[in-house]
């Protein structure tokens, strides 16, 4: 009878202890984790460890796609990673062309409408910020697949691309979104396959993490009123939620009440919130309050694996919009408030995204 061997994946737990300690001396002695620049996420732990894997989700419209591009903005940016230049991505934009995103972002940094953008000259002052801007995006630390993949080819092309990056300080892996992934055959459950590649390459690459987008189903709010807990989002709204529950470090749950047509937003305790107080209403005998949502963008953090602020869960901010736009919003908010009814919401000539 032959040698019996223990298959390679099985591993003595005193290889794992010295493997996780000389990581954590490595921080210790200077070693920077990767941050995200977003107050919600680096609040927990001051950023991210190894492997882990961050969830998006929103209704359509709300704004996935914005938040993933400035997390991936600030990821690179040596203000925000001393290390930045020694990180690259892999972005699977499979919902939006380069084309949108650079409308956008002209839209951003000139304050021009989009269609005047679309049908307009730039002025010599815009040649010079759109020139900055232009110069910007080209990075080569940035890839981008805008085709459309099979799971079978998300996980051969990030490992081809991680097996090239080894050597990297972090490799990011972000997928916009998780539902315009094709089925590599009629049987397959496209979700379950990508987490069991994701967390495949997890296994093979100690240096990689990931940004996926997803949104919440459409049932998600059948209570839509305002001072309504009902509204407050939870992880089983999102699509996939069964498999990307386990897998992510972090959720996040992104909601704009006031495009709902919400007013005024939850009705919580005002000592659980302090440090929202700044967007908070008027005390109620029983000491609870509720949220203006006139402007406003709400971050929900669903699950963080690990956090020395497990309590700081809601985030608010302004949305980038022009004064005027936030003018109308904030003056139908208040007739709304008046009236003690819900309106439909005037947003101007844009929606915000």
């Amino acid at each position: 009878m032959g040698e019996i061997k223990l298959d390679s994946r099985i591993q003595n737990s005193g290889q794992l202890a010295k493997e996780a300690f000389h990581y954590l001396n490595k921080l210790q002695k200077g070693k920077h984790i990767i941050k995200t620049g977003q107050d919600f996420i680096d609040c927990h732990i001051d950023g991210l460890l190894p492997s882990d894997v961050i969830v998006y989700a929103a209704n359509s419209g709300v704004g996935k796609t914005k938040l993933l591009f400035d997390t991936l903005d600030l990821i690179l940016d040596e203000k925000v990673n001393k290390q930045a230049k020694d990180i690259v991505s892999l972005e699977y934009s499979l919902e939006m062309k380069f084309l949108n995103r650079v409308l956008r972002d002209a839209h951003k940094r000139t304050g021009k409408k989009k269609s005047e953008i679309l049908q307009e000259e730039f002025t010599k002052e815009e040649q010079v910020i759109i020139k900055r801007y232009y110069n910007g995006l080209q990075d080569n630390r940035r890839f981008v697949c805008e085709e459309a993949i099979t799971t079978d080819e998300f996980y051969k092309m990030s490992s081809d691309f991680c097996k090239l990056n080894k050597e990297k300080e972090a490799i990011i892996i972000s997928l916009d979104h998780v539902l315009l992934l094709k089925k590599e055959n009629k049987t397959e459950d496209p979700l379950e396959a990508l987490t069991a590649y994701i967390n495949q390459l997890r296994k093979e690459f100690n240096n990689v993490y990931f940004i996926l987008l997803s949104q919440f189903n459409r049932s998600s709010f059948n209570n839509i009123s305002d001072k309504s807990n009902d509204m407050m989002p939870r992880a089983s709204m999102i699509y996939g939620s069964s498999h990307f529950e386990f897998l992510s470090a972090y959720i996040v749950g992104i909601i704009d009440p006031f495009k709902l047509g919400v007013t005024d937003y939850l009705k919580v305790k005002k000592d659980r919130y302090e440090w929202l107080e700044e967007h908070m209403g008027e005390e109620d005998k029983k000491g609870k309050v509720s949220f203006s949502t006139a402007g406003n963008m709400f971050y929900f953090v669903l699950k963080t694996r690990e956090s020395d602020n497990p309590y700081k869960t809601l985030f608010i901010r302004e949305l980038e919009l022009p004064q005027d736009q936030l003018d109308r919003m904030r003056s139908k908010a208040d007739e709304n408030t008046m009236m003690g009814e819900i309106a439909e919401p005037d947003f101007g000539e844009e929606t915000p995204f």
